[in-house]
């Protein structure tokens, strides 16, 4: 299990977690080896989708891929949706891509939480996000750079999250685009 922050990307081989999702995208690929994510704050700009196809192109895990997902707090704006089928071409990937709306999981930030399913697919849960009780030292540790993590833009955190209460997880449905 990883926890990506803003500005994060990041592999597991069974499980992602996407801490405060509201005007962010958490965006997963699953390959045969797991999943690949990334905390997108702001546009996907050619610096961040570079770093990004840097990170999964050089990672022992990153072929085959079988499915590309996003999840926000909305439908997504047409210039959201136009950036995930560039990130599938740039990844010479042609199958389906999907995006998941939060919304119906409440009102502001929440947690999303992406769980793979036989290499092949994943599902999406989420709950509310609630900075009093997720955003405190008991769920973070000095945060660990390392091959299967890595940051897109500015500098790391100074903490990562290690854990996250998954208790009122709710399923939430993608729409293929």
């Amino acid at each position: 299990m990883i926890y990506l922050c803003e500005r994060e990307i990041g592999f597991d081989a069974a499980e992602i977690g996407f801490p405060s999702i509201l005007g962010c995208r958490a965006i997963v690929i699953v390959t045969s080896g797991g999943l690949f994510g990334y905390h997108l704050n702001g546009n996907l700009n050619v610096n961040k989708k570079n770093v990004l196809l840097n990170f999964i192109n050089t990672h022992p895990q990153g072929t085959p891929r079988r499915a590309l997902y996003a999840a926000s707090t909305g439908a997504g704006l047409r210039q959201d949706h136009d950036e995930l089928k560039e990130l599938a071409s740039n990844l010479h990937y042609t199958g389906a891509i999907y995006w998941a709306n939060l919304t119906s999981l409440g009102a502001g930030s929440i947690y999303a939480h992406y769980v793979g399913i036989n290499h092949a697919t994943c599902g999406i849960t989420g709950r509310t996000w609630d900075d009093a009780t997720d955003s405190i030292p008991g769920n973070k540790g000095a945060y660990v750079a390392g091959a299967n993590r890595a940051i897109a833009n500015g500098v790391a955190n100074t903490q990562m999250y290690t854990n996250l209460d998954q208790t009122g997880l709710r399923a939430v449905y993608p729409t293929k685009l």
